[in-house]
């Protein structure tokens, strides 16, 4: 039988998060029900032959002392990890994710930067940055607020992108102020999209 963590007479669901074949369970902090659930997902395997794989599995303790996270990840037999921690690609905690948080995104944007944009015209550059690299960020804005530290990193990408292809230390100077590049084709720009106004949109 399990208990809700924080006992609720709204909440008539149990806090379950899941996505394909994600799954995040809010528990309390019992052996017991952790068994609970062992017995239950060995029964699942045993009717299905479909297994749980307990070493991708983790356990994000809560105010919890570390002999106590370790006894309990033992009886479930996963790993430990701290807040904040990744979830479907995202940074989840209780606390304002920091730029540090965003690494995986900042070097996926890097690594679009590459050698083959050097043999692109300007005009298959401007399709990469457009296509490619705008739309990295896209996943992550529809739920966080992106640092501005973060968009300035990735702005510089695209710049180096459009004007110097792969080599972001090419001696080469933007031949259009990045401002009018953001502006609509038929207000004279390069229709490139602005991620500061993009994040508040999705984020709406």
């Amino acid at each position: 039988m399990f208990e809700l963590p924080i006992p609720s007479y709204e909440l008539d669901q149990y806090p379950i998060i899941q996505y394909a074949d994600d799954t995040l369970l809010v528990m309390k902090a019992s052996q017991k029900e952790l068994f609970t659930l062992k017995g239950l997902l060995e029964s699942f395997a045993q009717s299905t032959g479909l297994r749980v794989n307990y070493n991708k599995s983790c356990l994000v303790p809560l105010n919890l002392s570390d002999n106590k996270a370790h006894l309990l990840a033992g009886a479930f037999g996963c790993k430990i990890e701290s807040l904040p921690f990744t979830y479907l690609g995202l940074p989840l905690g209780t606390t304002k994710p920091r730029v540090d948080h965003f690494e995986p995104l900042m070097s996926k944007t890097e690594r679009k930067l590459t050698a083959t944009s050097n043999f692109l015209t300007h005009a298959g550059r401007l399709q990469l940055v457009n296509s490619v690299l705008s739309f990295l960020p896209t996943f992550v804005m529809c739920t966080l607020q992106v640092p501005a530290t973060v968009l300035d990193y990735i702005d510089r990408a695209r710049r180096h992108c459009l004007w110097r292809g792969s080599d972001s230390n090419a001696k080469m100077k933007p031949l259009v102020a990045w401002k009018k590049c953001a502006k609509p084709k038929r207000k004279g720009g390069l229709g490139i999209i602005n991620l500061r106004s993009q994040n508040k949109a999705l984020l709406l």
